[in-house]
């Protein structure tokens, strides 16, 4: 399979993040209210921003992450990935994180929809989940206008700044994304 380096909307691109992008990666994740409701906490060292996007240059086949680029302003504003967590059953889970300044805009909404395409379109998959905090209603949002529903609550599921947090599972299936 022949995965594209890029994967184009009408606003955003999605591309393999660069090593170059350690300032534009360190710009949102330093932020702890853009990281308040993710899987990783604020950081604000260059050498981790650099870890980290060294890690997603070796994502193979079952881990598609993305830097998200504003088109208009060749800017990136955050990042985006699907991870194929179960190849025999052809599921994976979806991920992103957008810098402050660009929420509200629906950028997450049409990055995020690109990896739904790609992994339904080119991977094959049958099924797509993300988990959401319960408190972040912009992303409930975000993953209810790609079609996702709600499944259930996850109790005590992720650890967070010192306490254990509850989640929502959201996912679409292949069926429910070809009748949409």
């Amino acid at each position: 399979m022949t995965v594209p380096d890029e994967l184009i909307g009408p606003r955003v691109l999605l591309r393999p993040f660069a090593v170059c992008d350690v300032p534009a990666v360190l710009a949102y994740a330093s932020d702890p209210e853009v990281t308040r409701h993710l899987q990783w906490d604020a950081y604000d060292d260059p050498a981790t921003a650099g870890s980290f996007i060294r890690s997603t240059l070796n994502g193979g086949e079952t881990w598609f992450a993305r830097a998200i680029v504003l088109r208009e302003k060749d800017a990136v504003i955050g990042g985006a990935d699907l991870r194929v967590v179960s190849p025999p059953d052809r599921r994976a889970e979806l991920g992103y994180g957008l810098a402050r300044a660009y929420w509200g805009c629906g950028y997450a909404t049409e990055a995020a929809g690109l990896l739904v395409r790609f992994g339904f379109e080119r991977l094959g998959l049958m099924r797509i989940q993300a988990a959401c905090a319960v408190e972040n209603e912009r992303s409930m949002r975000t993953l209810e206008r790609l079609g996702m529903r709600r499944e259930g609550r996850l109790a005590q599921y992720r650890w967070k700044a010192g306490a254990a947090r509850d989640l929502y599972l959201y996912a679409i299936t292949r069926a429910d994304w070809d009748g949409a």
